[in-house]
């Protein structure tokens, strides 16, 4: 049997000082902000838990909602989706995932 142990400086760690609810005017732009550190080759993914749809994983978008993007600045720990033309129905928990 093959085990592989993972070392605790190798895991992923969320920055839990980051705001946690976000407050966008109808119409306008919100901004939810992710900072995670040590992903190696972990991928960060958005997830709107409403319905568990996967928005975004790493830089690609996995709706066809346009108003939805992942905004992340190579090397960053920072990943932020942008949500555009705030709608009513966009209320409610987004959560910010860590994968392979």
């Amino acid at each position: 049997m093959n085990q592989a142990t993972i070392a605790p400086e190798d895991l992923p760690v969320f920055d839990t000082n980051l705001v946690t609810n976000s407050t966008a005017q109808l119409g306008g732009t919100a901004y939810l902000h992710c900072r995670v550190r040590n992903l190696n080759n972990r991928a960060v993914s958005w997830v709107r838990r409403r319905d568990w749809h996967i928005l975004t994983s790493a830089m690609f978008t996995y709706t066809n909602d346009e108003r939805f993007q992942v905004l992340h600045t190579e090397g960053s720990d920072d990943w932020t989706l942008q949500i555009k033309y705030v709608q009513k129905r966009d209320n409610g928990a987004y959560e910010c995932q860590v994968s392979h």
